[in-house]
């Protein structure tokens, strides 16, 4: 764990110097859409449900350059033949770094680091075991603006190449009843080891809709992917609508 950590806090003070910039946007949002979640242990189910997620994001930029930092929150009640599960999904913080060209139609890429967090418990499954995903990654973050049409649109592409993971052991003891928020703060950060795109991967498409700049809401349909390789493997998917309120312009 204490490689993470220093390598969280190198990366966020190689960064600070470009949070300092002139032109400063920080708005929220909602995702809601449809989510699967395949757990190798739990015999082949597929448990497919809604989600709903808030989030906030807050981007700086001058020179050409951008830091944008976001956080997000989330829940999900999945269904696998009328059995029911809850997914819980934290992202405390996911900072990029982006080197913009400029243009009509502009393309920025650059480096980014996260942190996420996924708890799943079944609680009618295998003596209420706990699930858990966590990660913390590098990867690439690349968004391209352009227009069609007249309509501004935006395409955003992030994933992961390497990091730390942390999963449930790959066999329990089918006798313990181990739900509980204490067993859940000890497991999501437990047995971090060094993992790369052979055995997990998080993969992040967004496409947004920008009004006029007097419209407050941004449209987008975003699609995510998260996956771990190695037994017990976990897939989840997502596909959701997001509703980004930008602040009014004054």
């Amino acid at each position: 764990m204490k490689p993470t950590i220093l390598l969280f806090f190198t990366f966020l003070i190689l960064l600070q110097p470009v949070a300092q910039g002139q032109e400063i946007t920080s708005n929220s949002y909602w995702r809601t859409g449809f989510k699967q979640i395949n757990e190798s242990a739990n015999f082949g189910l597929v448990f497919s449900g809604a989600n709903i997620n808030y989030g906030h994001y807050r981007e700086s930029s001058k020179n050409n350059r951008i830091f944008s930092i976001e956080n997000e929150i989330g829940v999900c009640i999945p269904f696998s033949k009328g059995i029911p599960a809850l997914d819980v999904y934290l992202k405390p913080a996911e900072i990029s770094y982006l080197f913009s060209a400029s243009g009509k139609n502009t393309f920025a890429v650059g480096p980014l680091a996260k942190f996420e967090y996924n708890y799943t418990l079944y609680p009618q499954l295998q003596s209420a075991f706990d699930y858990w995903f966590t990660n913390f990654s590098l990867g690439v973050n690349s968004r391209y603006d352009f227009t069609i049409a007249g309509q501004q649109l935006s395409a955003r592409l992030k994933f992961t190449v390497l990091g730390f993971t942390s999963r449930q052991p790959e066999s329990r003891n089918p006798y313990w009843y181990d739900i509980g928020f204490q067993h859940a703060i000890k497991h999501l950060n437990s047995d971090f080891e060094f993992s790369t795109l052979s055995q997990f991967n998080t993969t992040d498409f967004e496409l947004s809709w920008k009004p006029k700049s007097e419209k407050r809401i941004t449209w987008s349909y975003c699609f995510d992917y998260s996956g771990y390789f190695e037994a017990p493997e976990i897939l989840m998917i997502s596909h959701n609508i997001k509703l980004t309120f930008n602040p009014k312009n004054k």
